[in-house]
């Protein structure tokens, strides 16, 4: 159990605008911070990051929260984990609350059970069992130690059940192993074996270190066995959604504005060793959408390293089009014959590296026109146009439209052709695409769609923004609060949460007056997901203090204003029900046709008048007592 006090300083000393730009591509809007949300599709930003008060809000979505719920959204893992993750980023060592008191025993979640399953696998490779691992890595393929312990290599030995009987030591259940694909079924025999065997295991990270699958190369001479095997696709791995090392990679490609693609693990292994930390792959699959939609948070451009044969060609024009559709600018470079990046910068070093792939980078356009040429579809009229509308199909594809036409009066030049006759072509593929995307930008996206929530008033929302808000400026407000609970209950659910998460923790802090709540860090303790997206959402707003007349920037004044607001609302919300009730006797008075009833319903009236008159005399007495204390 981390201490409350804990996560208050974690919270506190993480930057929620740095953190949330490891994931998003923010852009400045006044104060505050936006983005395209992570959880929807959309054309337009709605996810706001507010610095000041260190909260984010999806509008899109209604979700919501502070650093901790961002990183636990993104990352997939529990609240304590988030709480870990943050704390490593901003170097705060809470190691005494997260070990294990007992030896062996193990928390039951995936992303635990992951990183126990890569520190196992890499023990191994330190060890006399995994000396064949540690041979192929350093012998054969030139990879320091440090290399090694920095993306966390390891080795799968022969056998099969190492792996099986180490988690069970572990305390670790068979199901977890079984759903992460860790472990694999023998139906003829019904019983349970290691997936990766006589392995190099490459764990893959998510862009945040946290571990969310493996890579592993066999190290068997065998043509029956799969070189390279990948952990299976589940909520937390998917391939398609990953980029080899990139959480290593994310700073220097944000320096650089660059990132270098290759294929392979060895590919980004070996150029970060030569000191070339922007190198990234695409997890052994060709490039995809939601690759190209993360890389566009970092980079403006992407340097293509794949292999000059045919499939590697065939993959990078593939690629050329995903990135130039999210905005990114593609340049490629093909090395030497024989050689890959690996090989390449092993053996010519960094400065060779850097020097040759400065020289030899080719714009994507030239690229494209080099390709066909080189396949001849530019010798012959009729393969030619075909060609074309090939190419301008991938301009076509460039969501700006100014880079568009200038990348058209490029090809008029290098190919003789004249700029109507592109221009042409250019109106016909937008126009498709347009018809194309059309049925998608329609198609409401339902995945990260809200659930519908119970209606809140304005009323409730004014008292708990003012009550939210006061926690900033000391614990007035929740001492009048806590000591009032019992005369007040919200009608919406998620209010009344919030209300009585803040009594509660007013009372837990009671013993030290001087102790205040951290309400940017609360939020990631309300029962559910719901409050915590409301209290979220009322944060967001205009601050309650500055709808005043501009005043002193003072606690104490900030204090006071919030109590007024939060009185009020408390008043209206007391005599709201009341009022409520009168409204209903009186449409009963005026439609009864019983002389007997309605005279029973007059006296009714009359004692609620009296309970409204003395509860508002009652309330603005108490309520004058506390502003003239305070």
């Amino acid at each position: 159990m981390i201490p409350h006090s804990v996560i208050d300083d974690i919270r506190q000393a993480a930057d929620i605008v740095d953190i949330i730009s490891d994931y998003l591509a923010l852009q400045p809007a006044g104060r505050n911070y936006k983005a395209l949300s992570p959880f929807t599709k959309e054309k337009t930003p709605s996810f706001v990051v507010s610095p000041d008060k260190q909260i984010y809000k999806c509008f899109s979505t209604g979700k919501g929260g502070n650093v901790f719920s961002f990183v636990m959204e993104m990352e997939k893992v529990s609240f304590p984990e988030a709480v870990e993750l943050v704390a490593k980023r901003t170097g705060i060592d809470i190691s005494r609350f997260t070990e294990k008191k007992e030896k062996g025993r193990h928390e039951e979640s995936w992303t635990e059970t992951l990183r126990w399953t890569a520190r196992f696998y890499h023990g191994i490779l330190l060890e006399n069992e995994g000396k064949k691992g540690a041979s192929y890595l350093k012998e054969k393929r030139g990879l320091t130690e440090k290399t090694i312990k920095s993306f966390g290599l390891g080795y799968a030995p022969e056998g099969w059940e190492h792996l099986l009987d180490a988690a069970r030591k572990a305390g670790i259940q068979k199901q977890q192993l079984c759903d992460l694909g860790l472990l694999s079924h023998n139906k003829q025999r019904n019983s349970w074996y290691d997936t990766f065997r006589n392995r190099v295991i490459f764990p893959i990270f998510s862009v945040g270190g946290q571990v969310v699958g493996f890579g592993g190369r066999t190290l068997r001479n065998d043509p029956e066995t799969p070189k390279y095997l990948n952990s299976p696709e589940s909520r937390i791995f998917e391939k398609s959604k990953l980029l080899y090392g990139l959480h290593a990679a994310k700073s220097e490609i944000r320096r650089e504005e660059t990132a270098i693609l290759v294929e392979g693990y060895m590919d980004v292994l070996a150029l970060h060793q030569a000191g070339i930390t922007s190198a990234i792959a695409s997890c052994g699959t060709s490039l995809t959408h939601h690759q190209a939609k993360i890389l566009h948070r970092y980079a403006g451009k992407v340097l293509f390293i794949y292999d000059a044969d045919p499939a590697g060609q065939k993959s990078m024009m593939t690629g050329i089009d995903i990135l130039l559709a999210h905005g990114i600018t593609p340049f490629v470079v093909t090395l030497p014959e024989g050689d890959d990046p690996d090989s390449f910068v092993s053996r010519e070093g960094r400065e060779n590296f850097l020097q040759y792939t400065s020289e030899h980078r080719t714009a994507f356009l030239d690229f494209q026109i080099g390709i066909l040429r080189q396949t001849g579809f530019l010798d012959r009229t009729e393969d030619k146009s075909k060609a074309v509308r090939r190419i301008v199909r991938s301009l076509s594809l460039i969501p700006d439209r100014i880079a568009q036409e200038l990348y058209l009066q490029e090809l008029s030049e290098k190919l003789s052709i004249g700029i109507q006759a592109l221009q042409e072509i250019l109106d016909i593929e937008n126009n498709q695409l347009k018809k194309k995307k059309a049925p998608d930008e329609n198609r409401r996206d339902t995945s990260f769609a809200p659930a519908r929530q119970e209606e809140i008033s304005v009323l409730e929302k004014t008292f708990l923004k003012a009550l939210l808000e006061s926690t900033r400026y000391g614990n007035t407000v929740l001492e009048f609060a806590a000591s009032h609970e019992e005369m007040l209950t919200l009608p919406n659910s998620d209010a009344q949460e919030i209300f009585s998460h803040l009594i509660r923790r007013y009372h837990d802090m009671a013993a030290d007056p001087d102790e205040r709540i951290d309400i940017s860090t609360e939020l990631s303790h309300f029962g559910s997901q719901a409050a915590g997206n409301l209290a979220t959402g009322l944060l967001m707003e205009q601050p309650v203090s500055e709808r005043w007349l501009e005043k002193r920037n003072a606690d104490a004044e900030k204090a006071r204003i919030c109590l007024t607001m939060f009185l009020d609302a408390f008043r209206n919300l007391i005599l709201e029900p009341l009022v409520r009730e009168e409204n209903s006797i009186r449409e009963n008075i005026r439609r009864e046709s019983d002389t007997n009833r309605e005279m029973e319903l007059m006296r009714e009236k009359k004692r609620l008048d009296e309970r409204i008159k003395k509860t508002t005399k009652d309330l603005q007495q108490m309520i004058g007592q506390i502003l003239s204390r305070n």
